[in-house]
């Protein structure tokens, strides 16, 4: 694949995990846990008042505004998708305003930013999305102080369990497509330069959106049975509960989940 084809592939992603679909099927922030996690995470992590914190993936910006409130930081938010940037500076200046939260549009694998410069680095439901996840640890740790600290959340998967349904669309909206097993997110951060400190298992969260999912799904079928769109493809929709049930299967065999970790830049 070339430079250009990559680029597009990651634009692809973004905007695909942005649409207005992808939102009203995930909610905002699209990810489990919602903002409870993000703050379980920031309070794991130590961010401190004052403390610049770096959000990978920040989407349209509704964790990094959160972060910067509850604990009164500065967040600067790198995201690849043009409009989610947009939303995101426009929410950050409007009521309730969040001063300290920042938006910017970049590659969470390459970003524009100083080394050495950020006291946490946050990513949340993104890591499993990225094509080469090695080069966006790289890049975290880079810009991270000596001592600082790496959160993230994220979807594990192991190898082959997946059904072939979710290969598509709907299993690269779920961040499941392109996720790692706990051993490979383990490998990955700790080749990347960071000492893991904590690992939580939070899959109860992906069940709760699971249970979203199906719900908001079930409502867009009866929707459409009451006023069908134009060119609409609802077969999707009628196969949609029963991959659901297979993935609650497969979280409850252990084989699905959602893993909270917390690694620590080498150096302190």
């Amino acid at each position: 694949m070339t430079d250009k084809d990559y680029a597009l592939a990651k634009a692809c992603c973004a905007d695909l995990y942005q649409s207005p679909m992808a939102l009203q099927i995930l909610g905002d922030p699209p990810h489990p846990g919602g903002l409870g996690l993000t703050n379980r995470l920031g309070r794991l992590m130590g961010i401190d008042q004052g403390d610049w914190v770096l959000d990978l993936a920040s989407a349209q910006g509704t964790s990094a505004m959160a972060l910067s409130r509850v604990f009164h930081c500065n967040v600067v938010g790198v995201e690849f998708g043009g409009e989610a940037v947009a939303s995101a500076r426009s929410a950050a200046v409007g009521p309730p305003a969040t001063p300290r939260a920042f938006f910017l549009r970049g590659d969470a694998e390459r970003t524009p930013l100083a080394g050495d410069f950020f006291d946490g680095v946050i990513c949340e439901c993104s890591m499993s999305l990225f094509g080469n996840k090695a080069a966006a640890v790289s890049e975290a740790v880079r810009v991270m102080k000596p001592g600082a600290n790496f959160g993230m959340s994220d979807v594990a998967v192991e190898p082959g369990t997946l059904p072939e349904e979710l290969e598509g669309y709907l299993g690269q909206v779920l961040c499941l497509a392109q996720a790692l097993n706990v051993p490979g997110y383990v490998q990955l951060l700790e080749q990347g330069g960071l000492t893991i400190t904590h690992r939580e298992d939070a899959s109860d969260r992906l069940v709760d959106i699971l249970n979203a999912v199906e719900a908001k799904l079930g409502f867009v079928a009866a929707w459409q049975s009451i006023a069908p769109l134009a060119n609409a493809d609802d077969d999707w929709l009628q196969r949609a509960p029963g991959l659901i049930q297979r993935l609650r299967t497969l979280v409850a065999e252990g084989k699905l989940g959602y893993r909270v970790f917390v690694g620590q830049k080498h150096g302190q």
